[in-house]
């Protein structure tokens, strides 16, 4: 599908997401999924953010 003609929420997918929602993912609601992985990244984000404040304030 061109993407001039994709759904606008579409347009963040990369080629590479949408296989890999349709292929592991088969079913479920893309939105979850794409929630479910912002979370989990986030959530490591901070905790890698929490850590370098950490590791900064000991020098």
């Amino acid at each position: 599908m061109s993407p001039q003609r994709r759904p606008q929420a579409r347009q963040l997918l990369t080629v590479q997401s949408e296989r890999i929602l349709a292929t592991c993912y088969a079913g479920q609601v893309r939105a979850a999924v794409i929630e479910r992985a912002l979370r989990r990244m986030a959530a490591d984000d901070m905790r890698e953010a929490r850590k370098a404040l950490r590791e900064g304030g000991q020098s």
